[in-house]
């Protein structure tokens, strides 16, 4: 079993050496069609995305959502502005303007898709008509059973008011997003009066700004990370392409993840948000430890077909050997009762699979194109069947002595 391994990786190593450019080819090809997946990863943000669905507690909060009990609520917050310096301006939320805009913000928000009902102080006096000359309104908020039942909505020094608008659609995240942003929408084109400033909070406006947060820290970790390694790779080798080659290695691996999370419909979450920072910093090892043995195989003499064999074949092992047991260890997490433990793992355990992939094939073409790039641009004059000969069989100094340059 072990000679077969041995023989499938040499047999991997030469057709790279042979054939770099189609291997290049090839990998660049299929990557193109992974970004039709890249462009479907979805962000998960809803807490009972990422928890069992057949916990008693979630089960019976599925059921109070089913009979019109459970419901969650966007909070529109209507607050006084003290560095307001407008002199016309709102100091009391009772205020008649606030009133109004309340009643116009609610016939707004309601007939929203997903959303319930809507709440505020101006349902308590709705009661008591529709249109309320300033008089009668005045007279409303002096009454004592008006004020007791206005303290729902106002806090006691009449500086905050709330909106509320009751919905049933957290567990979906699509349909969450689009609504806290249909939500938000009304409140900007509608205005409001001078002196006070708008807020939201509410569930589905956590969890939409949760997901925005989620797919921030998604891209910044994963192009700091990458920007850290290659200028730690670029002190380590000294050499601009020995720092971008492992680079766009392990740039492939992450693509080629998130193109699988997209086309299988795996969504990233809290937990997975750091996924590609960790690929990067796994794949990383593996490109180094082979590009470091295939350059020390070269320095020794090897020719390029050897030393990229010798690099394949025995680091490859090596690394075969510990990718299996840590994809392992990370599908241990499918175990667990949490979903979002078992879809991380998973992710981790493709993500270092590709990243383990593409070292062994794809990283050693582009070693061998690195080397006839490098060498064609030192002496293009050379460049021909002899330098090609001289790429296939020996080493600088070998040919060099071959040549006499060196005695």
């Amino acid at each position: 079993m072990k000679d077969l391994f041995h023989d499938m990786l040499r047999r991997i190593a030469h057709f790279q050496t042979e054939h770099p450019f189609i291997s290049v080819l090839l990998i660049a090809l299929l990557t193109v069609a992974m970004f039709g997946g890249v462009e479907q990863v979805r962000t998960v943000a809803s807490l009972e995305q990422m928890m069992p669905k057949d916990l008693p507690e979630i089960k019976a909060f599925n059921t109070l959502r089913d009979t019109q009990h459970g419901k969650d609520l966007i909070a529109v917050v209507v607050r006084v502005d003290p560095l307001s310096t407008d002199a016309e301006g709102v100091i009391d939320v009772r205020d008649k303007r606030v009133h109004d805009y309340l009643v116009h913000l609610s016939g707004s928000i309601s007939s929203e898709t997903d959303v319930l009902a809507t709440y505020s102080y101006a349902d308590v006096l709705a009661e008591y008509g529709s249109t309320l000359s300033d008089e009668e309104y005045d007279a409303l908020m002096d009454n004592a059973y008006v004020k007791e039942m206005l303290r729902d909505f106002v806090n006691d020094d009449a500086s905050v008011t709330l909106l509320l608008a009751s919905t049933d659609v957290s567990t979906d995240d699509a349909r969450m997003q689009m609504l806290a942003t249909r939500v938000m929408r009304d409140v900007d084109s509608a205005g409001h009066p001078p002196g006070v400033k708008i807020e939201y909070t509410g569930t589905p406006v956590i969890q939409q700004k949760l997901g925005e947060l989620i797919e921030h820290d998604r891209t910044s970790t994963q192009w700091i990370s990458t920007l850290l390694v290659f200028m730690i790779t670029l002190l380590i080798f000294g050499s601009f392409t020995s720092a971008l080659v492992p680079i766009i290695v392990v740039t492939i691996s992450v693509n080629w993840l998130y193109g699988t999370m997209g086309y299988n419909d795996l969504p990233i979450s809290t937990l997975a948000g750091g996924v590609a920072a960790m690929v990067i910093g796994i794949g990383i090892d593996f490109a180094i430890h082979i590009m470091n043995k295939f350059k020390y195989e070269r320095k020794k003499g090897l020719s390029i077909k050897n030393g990229i064999e010798m690099a394949v074949v025995d680091t490859g092992t090596a690394l075969t050997a510990t990718s299996v047991t840590t994809i392992a260890a990370f599908l241990a997490f499918l175990s667990g009762a949490m979903p979002e433990m078992g879809r991380f793992g998973i992710l981790m355990a493709i993500g270092i699979g590709y990243a383990l992939f593409f070292s062994l094939f794809g990283l050693p073409a582009l070693l061998v194109i690195e080397e006839k790039i490098i060498y064609w641009l030192k002496d293009k004059v050379r460049f021909g069947v002899e330098r090609e000969l001289y790429l296939e069989t020996e080493s600088p100094d070998i040919a060099k002595k071959n040549r006499g340059d060196v005695s």
